[in-house]
């Protein structure tokens, strides 16, 4: 049978989301100061402690094996280029590393290859389209397998109260997404406002959550950059003046060609978070659009910020999308998209287009 409920999901063919462009430039920002470069696997750990016996620390953090960092950038990093990729190639890098930014996630119709954010070269300058051959190359474990990141159900829950098809998901996530293509504004495509209605706590109190898991690192500095935005938005808070963190790898990439306005690069990100699908994370798609809406406005705060410092407007946002990112892989942060109410729920519902409702009513007819 090849009804909707019978929709498995699969990692083939891969699928690269329309208008999505990476190439790596070696601006170097993920081989400094974000996190602990691992877990390293065993075969890892001897094959780089062969080539340099200083190379490998345990970390308490990740409670593993990682990348020894030197000056808070990795070991193997010399003038912004891999010394392990230049001198050996691509197979000598640990998989976590040659898998950066790319993700796969696993869809009844096939594995979406997804990128983070969490990388300038992915959203500053002219970038050719994804290629599917060097995203296959990188997204293959040791074996050769593809290592999917998370699998998408056949039926996708809407709100707290209704599940619809893979299918008719699709064609509500299509249409979003060729919206933000067209440079419709990212908040009228979500139609969700921010900072909803939480079930307990309060949006001070999160901001200043992530305020005090500041550190003496570039990735400390991003929360701190976040919560104040959160902290300005909920309670009109004033920010201290901070220093931005990883500016000069942004720096490097704003010299290379190519100029977007900055709704263009706020719209390829709002866009790769839907297509990513991490989202299921947070809880039904009204919930993750109002989370969505939420970093969105603390992004553009972070933005504004940073342009009053002299700074172009779309490498303003790009340092803004890092934070917020980043922020929504630390332990802080799921929790509090754990805590919007979802009675009532937190997002206005979403009208699909004319064609794709006739498409769906004539397919269930059948």
């Amino acid at each position: 049978m090849t009804s909707k409920a019978k929709l498995q999901s699969k990692s083939r063919p891969l699928l690269v989301r329309p208008g999505a462009a990476f190439r790596c430039f070696s601006d170097g920002l993920c081989c400094t100061d974000i996190h602990a470069l691992g877990v390293l696997t065993r075969s890892e750990v001897r094959s780089l402690r062969q080539r340099n016996k200083l190379s490998v620390v345990y970390s308490d953090d990740i409670e593993g094996h990682c990348m020894r960092p030197v000056d808070n950038h990795c070991l193997y990093l010399e003038h912004e280029l891999c010394q392990l990729h230049a001198q050996h190639g691509a197979e000598a890098k640990p998989v976590g590393c040659r898998r950066f930014p790319y993700g796969l996630v696993s869809t009844p119709f096939g594995g979406r290859v997804t990128t983070e954010h969490r990388c300038c070269c992915r959203t500053l300058g002219d970038r050719p389209p994804i290629s599917l051959a060097d995203a296959e190359a990188s997204l293959r474990d040791r074996a050769g397998r593809l290592e999917i990141d998370r699998e998408v159900p056949a039926r996708v829950a809407l709100t707290a109260k209704q599940r619809v098809s893979f299918v008719d998901y699709l064609a509500l996530e299509t249409d979003m997404i060729e919206r933000l293509n067209a440079g419709e504004r990212a908040e009228d495509v979500l139609r969700a406002k921010p900072l909803p209605e939480l079930d307990h706590g309060s949006w001070a109190t999160i901001a200043v959550e992530h305020i005090e898991t500041r550190d003496s690192t570039a990735g400390g500095e991003a929360f701190g950059w976040f919560g104040d935005a959160l902290l300005e938005l909920s309670a009109g808070h004033t920010p201290p003046k901070r220093p931005r963190p990883w500016h000069a790898a942004f720096d490097r990439a704003a010299a290379r060609e190519g100029v977007r306005t900055a709704e263009e690069v706020l719209n390829d990100w709002i866009a790769d978070e839907l297509w990513m699908f991490r989202w299921l994370e947070w809880g039904p798609f009204d919930l993750a659009r109002a989370e969505l809406a939420t970093r969105l406005a603390v992004a553009r705060v972070i933005q504004a910020r940073v342009e009053r410092e002299g700074v172009r407007p779309d490498q303003a946002a790009a340092e803004a999308i890092m934070c917020c990112e980043l922020v929504s892989e630390g332990a802080e942060w799921p929790e509090a998209a754990g805590a919007i109410a979802t009675d009532p729920s937190p997002a206005e519902p979403l009208r699909l287009p004319a064609a794709a409702q006739t498409a769906i009513v004539s397919r269930r007819a059948r």
